[in-house]
């Protein structure tokens, strides 16, 4: 007598398979989901990274060349390279105490208007040789500025010099030259006091 051993419910066993396979599916959707959203998002953090880093080198351009202007203008001399002429005007003359001092011009967002700010020459900023920039540099659709204020503190020896304060902002920021206000996007404010005992 032979035994034979037969399945009684085959069909469950293929039901069986079926809510696996889905469970598999709908596990493996989910892990996609997840690292297209995870490459997305690091995608958004590095852009914001290199837009801020933009905008501290525009700001650091600014401040470079305008600490060149104030060490002129300590000198009595005018700054007049890089095609520029009577930027010594725009040195704000009412002293300051300090960089703290409320009273500072930088403060004041009218000030950073064409008519006062100092705009840094593309020239400059885009290193050019000739007429043609250096394609390492990246393009500025809003030229930095900064501003330059003498300061006088109230110590003994009183120390006399420039406040600098520069703002740089990349190609996603909207100012306004007429006003001196950012709408939005990246920028970045850096300062700088160069002095001298008497």
């Amino acid at each position: 007598m032979s035994a034979t051993h037969r399945s009684i419910h085959p069909g469950r066993q293929n039901g069986i398979a079926l809510v696996v396979a889905l469970i598999l599916i709908l596990v493996m959707s989910l892990l996609g989901t997840f690292a297209i959203r995870n490459a997305t998002q690091s995608e958004r953090s590095i852009n914001g990274i290199r837009t801020a880093e933009v905008a501290r080198e525009a700001a650091e351009t600014a401040l470079r060349f305008c600490e060149q202007i104030a060490i002129f203008d300590g000198d009595n001399k005018d700054y007049t390279q890089y095609g520029t002429t009577g930027l010594r005007a725009k040195i704000i003359s009412a002293p300051v105490l300090s960089e703290a001092d409320p009273a500072a011009a930088w403060r004041v967002p009218g000030n950073w208007a064409d008519s006062i700010a100092i705009s840094v020459p593309a020239a400059y900023h885009q290193k050019l040789s000739g007429s043609s920039a250096d394609p390492d540099v990246p393009r500025l659709n809003t030229p930095p500025r900064c501003l330059i204020q003498k300061i006088q503190s109230n110590t003994t020896p009183p120390l006399t010099g420039y406040l600098i304060t520069a703002r740089g902002f990349a190609n996603n920021a909207t100012f306004t030259p007429s006003t001196g206000k950012t709408t939005q996007g990246a920028e970045s404010w850096l300062q700088s006091v160069l002095t001298r005992s008497n």
